[in-house]
């Protein structure tokens, strides 16, 4: 019993800390931006996330995030969540602690993500017992893909719980998600177009999104850029037509959260022409956007995030190759070897390769169309297909219970800037199904905005407004039902299990053993060795027994050689 009691009020002081973060970033960076609370107070729960991200990547070119570093950064949030005021502050923790509560349950886990082990732990492991070690990519390809989720999830490494509290951040997503969502349900200014999309969202995400353990680095992406796509909708298209410019500066910084956590929502920057184009004074609102304090956040930490990408890979962005610079560097492996990572990135995502089977001829599977009938046979009809099935099913489900059933076609409703609003989102959609048309890489996201979108609109009038806040609590309630439901069973299971994953060690998740090897350089640095998968390992680790890894130390800092001649 003590064990879980330590367990949840950890979560809950993070939760805090987090949230006093998000006052200090939303008052410093944006209280001159919007007067009202549906412009940036909303968004307090990312915007805490993100400046925790930030002074994560920061501080982690100088000093581990052992257990001094993150005790002392999570007694200022929760001080900063204290004593700075903001509007509303009572409303908005009780709104957030019920909703906590609500998907509490998702907390409990006894297997964890399938790549935790490969590189998940490892890397926020090594980030928590050193600082900075360039070259880390040489280690293994886990090393080579880079989140800032790592980097946030390492401030969580606290006395008692360590490294078990490494997955809290992603249910702190699911909940600020959803506050955000029921705000905008429930507000009187909000469009119906909107307010449709947020119903739709809250149902879908919550229902395909109950497994914490499946999210890994993709999923909690996915939640925040469905929130800023929306908003932007709003912003843009049905502000009574007054596009307000700073509604959406407010909102870079997430943006630039996004793409951190998985640098395949770079395609989303696309809709900055939209900001752009549509306001009238184009050169005016790009001179605006360049002097604005988001820009200047944005750019800044875009910056940091990609250089800890050259530290790690010596690519910019990896595995892009034509931002890799491995060729030049002692320490980096070549541009060529990032370009066979890409493709392999490539080939799994359409289904060209999976636990136990390999297409041939990799290289000309992925070019053009020729995966087309392979990941039909193999993706779409299995997972792609349940999940276009679940959506249908909320689109019907939340007419069922919102029913006032009349379409609007009429061309008042769609207006130019829709139009071409959503012809962005359809470019998004193109790039995403040609590169990489995989649910998991950022295709949840985009599917649900491709078919939602259309769908809001043509239904924006079908909400019967008498009955509208009876109906839509029985909708809730439904939804935290199931939500529950499936995570009960699934912990009952979990219990059941005869395998590695089973609960024994409640409420904790399921960790083996491993043996490893460990190698002490000349330079100072101990890398380690265990066969297979790292898991917690002691870092730097890798998963190779033959590798040649060399060291060298410059100005205090590590640098690994792959396959060097001599260390």
């Amino acid at each position: 019993m003590p064990d879980i009691i330590i367990f949840f009020l950890i979560f809950y002081i993070l939760l805090i800390s987090v949230i006093g973060y998000g006052i200090l970033f939303q008052r410093l960076c944006f209280g001159g931006i919007g007067n009202s609370t549906d412009q940036n107070e909303i968004y307090i729960g990312f915007y805490g996330l993100f400046l925790i991200t930030i002074i994560s990547l920061i501080s982690s070119l100088f000093v581990p995030h052992n257990f001094l570093h993150n005790i002392i950064l999570h007694s200022i949030g929760v001080l900063l969540f204290i004593f700075l005021k903001i509007r509303n502050k009572k409303d908005y923790s009780k709104s957030i602690f019920l909703i906590s509560l609500l998907v509490l349950s998702a907390l409990l886990i006894s297997k964890t993500h399938d790549d935790f082990s490969y590189y998940h732990l490892p890397f926020t492991k090594y980030l928590t017992e050193q600082k900075i070690i360039f070259g880390m990519g040489n280690l293994g390809h886990g090393y080579k893909l880079i989140s800032s989720l790592f980097f946030l999830n390492s401030t969580f490494y606290l006395p008692f719980l360590e490294y078990f509290s490494f997955h809290f951040s992603l249910l702190f997503f699911l909940i600020f998600f959803n506050y955000i969502l029921l705000s905008e349900i429930f507000s009187i200014k909000t469009h119906e177009v909107i307010r449709f999309l947020c119903i739709f969202a809250l149902a879908f995400f919550n229902l395909s999104f109950n497994r914490i353990a499946e999210y890994g680095t993709d999923k909690a992406g996915q939640l925040l850029i469905v929130v800023l796509i929306i908003k932007i909708l709003q912003h843009v298209c049905y502000d009574n037509n007054k596009f307000k410019l700073n509604s959406v500066l407010i909102l870079l910084p997430l943006l630039a959260f996004c793409i951190s956590l998985k640098t395949y929502f770079l395609s989303y920057i696309l809709l900055g022409a939209t900001i752009v184009l549509l306001d009238t004074r184009i050169s005016k609102s790009i001179k605006t956007i360049c002097y604005s304090r988001s820009f200047l956040i944005t750019s800044i930490s875009l910056t940091i995030y990609f250089f800890h990408h050259f530290i790690s890979t010596g690519c910019f962005i990896s595995p892009l190759s034509i931002t890799c610079f491995g060729d030049n560097l002692e320490w980096a492996s070549s541009s060529i070897e990032y370009k066979n990572l890409a493709i392999w990135l490539e080939q799994w995502a359409k289904a060209g390769a999976g636990p136990g089977f390999r297409v041939e001829n990799p290289l000309d599977y992925v070019k053009n169309f020729n995966w087309i009938s392979h990941w039909t046979e193999k993706y779409f009809v299995g997972k792609f297909l349940d999940q276009l099935v679940v959506l249908m099913s909320v689109f019907l489900v939340v007419f069922l219970f919102l029913k006032k059933f009349k379409l609007t076609t009429g061309s008042s409703n769609i207006n130019k800037k829709i139009i071409f609003f959503y012809s962005i989102i359809l470019v998004i959609f193109f790039i995403w199904f040609t590169k990489h048309p995989s649910l998991r890489y950022g295709g949840y996201s985009i599917v649900f905005l491709t078919m939602s979108i259309p769908i809001a609109i043509l239904f924006q009038k079908a909400v019967n407004k008498k009955t509208f806040k009876k109906n839509f609590k029985y909708l809730v309630i439904l939804i935290v039902v199931i939500f529950n439901f499936k995570n009960i069973n699934r912990i009952n299971k979990e219990f059941q299990r005869t395998d590695l994953y089973k609960f024994d060690d409640f409420p904790y998740y399921a960790i083996p053993e491993k043996k490893f090897i460990a190698e002490k350089t000349s330079s100072g640095l101990t890398f380690y060795r265990s066969p297979g998968h790292c898991w917690n390992t002691p870092t730097p680790c890798t998963g190779s027994l033959k590798s040649k890894i060399g060291v060298k130390k410059i100005n205090g800092y590590y640098f690994l050689i792959k396959n060097p001649i001599s260390e």
